[in-house]
């Protein structure tokens, strides 16, 4: 990869927010679990072309010409996307605080801290820099399904908000989620000047994923169940509903985290192998 020296803003297609909302909305499906009628009523009318859309993938069904619901292929499907999204969060949060300077990691405390505001004030002090874009830019994943990936932790497409449904396809979250790739440090500001020669970004994008990939593994060693991620939050749903069965949140002994630090295995580890089942 070639370092670049002249920012290009990050974008996202229609084609991205369709695929990305259509995958929230399965999960919605699937283990909430829900039902959608035929004739969408209110504000799910906003939800019909995700649904169209899942539908000529063959991941949802129409039956008895008057409700969709999931198919066996699409809980396939989410049974991926599921897997590459533990892979996000359990590896991509080391990476929100970096002091550049120093090259000290704030996870390298997270036992030290117990009291969650004490250590959410830590991991933002103004020492520590934000760059999991910027790894995400060197390892050639796209940054806009990074923060979506976020959003989804964070609950920013709460399903228990008035109008979720508008905004998971056509509302301002995905101008914030722009606003955050394009805002954020990016693979050229990490380089710095050392003399007369530039140290380039890559070269310093390799050695912060050499040790942060490190510290995560000696983190999830000693104790993993405290750094366990987060999978789509939602309670209730009707049983009777259910059509196939829910698919949990991996948990981080299901992956080998050397595998994200060895350039051999990185793209093999990363590729988006769950669209297209």
């Amino acid at each position: 990869m070639t370092e670049k020296y002249q920012d290009e803003p990050w974008t996202v297609s229609e084609e991205q927010k369709i695929r990305f909302a259509g995958l929230f909305l399965l999960e919605y499906m699937i283990n909430h679990p829900q039902i959608f009628q035929l004739w969408l009523e209110d504000k799910d009318s906003d939800l019909e072309p995700i649904l169209e859309w899942l539908l000529t993938k063959e991941w949802i069904e129409i039956r008895n010409a008057k409700e969709y619901i999931p198919t066996s292929p699409g809980r396939e499907v989410l049974k991926k996307f599921m897997e590459r999204y533990a892979r996000f969060v359990y590896f991509f949060d080391v990476f929100s605080g970096v002091d550049l300077g120093a090259g000290e990691f704030a996870f390298a405390k997270y036992f030290e801290i117990l009291d969650q505001n004490e250590w959410q004030a830590y991991l933002h002090d103004e020492r520590f820099s934000d760059v999991r874009i910027a790894i995400a830019e060197y390892l050639g994943i796209d940054a806009v399904e990074i923060v979506f990936m976020s959003f989804i932790r964070e609950d920013r497409f709460g399903r228990d908000a008035s109008g979720w449904q508008f905004e998971l396809l056509l509302g301002s979250v995905w101008d914030q989620i722009l606003d955050i790739c394009n805002n954020a440090i990016d693979l050229w500001e990490l380089g710095y000047q050392d003399g007369d020669r530039r140290i380039p970004g890559e070269d310093v994008a390799e050695d912060i994923l050499q040790q942060g990939g490190a510290l995560l593994g000696k983190l999830l060693a000693r104790a993993q169940a405290e750094l366990q991620g987060t999978g789509f939050r939602h309670t209730g749903g009707d049983e009777s509903n259910r059509i196939v069965p829910a698919v949990t949140f991996p948990p981080a002994s299901d992956f080998r985290f050397d595998d994200y630090i060895k350039p051999a295995n990185r793209d093999k580890f990363w590729e988006d192998n769950w669209d297209g089942v």
